[in-house]
């Protein structure tokens, strides 16, 4: 039966996540970083916005490096909810695909 193998390509067509959706990695200056509980307040700002999957913060460096789904959200989103936080960010190098 034809029908069968037409029908598991388009169930799989459904439930793919689009082809021009890719993980990026961002780098943002937060120079604001300047106590220990900082890098955890910008972390878990960050890591709210949707299409955040990982964020790694360094007080040392005062950086950020987040990891997201560009299909979902973009750099300025990202660096917005940090500063509505408190903390000013600002993107210094967008590394693209992970």
């Amino acid at each position: 039966m034809q029908l069968k193998p037409l029908l598991v390509g388009v169930m799989l067509a459904a439930f793919s996540p689009p082809a021009f959706a890719a993980e990026q990695t961002a780098t943002f200056s937060v120079p604001g970083m300047n106590c220990a509980s900082c890098p955890f307040i910008v972390q878990s700002a960050m890591s709210a916005v949707e299409g955040v999957q990982s964020v790694e913060t360094s007080l040392e460096d005062r950086t950020a490096r987040v990891v997201f789904d560009d299909a979902l959200t973009a750099a300025d989103a990202i660096a917005l909810a940090s500063t509505n936080a408190g903390y000013a960010a600002e993107l210094i190098e967008n590394g693209g695909d992970s």
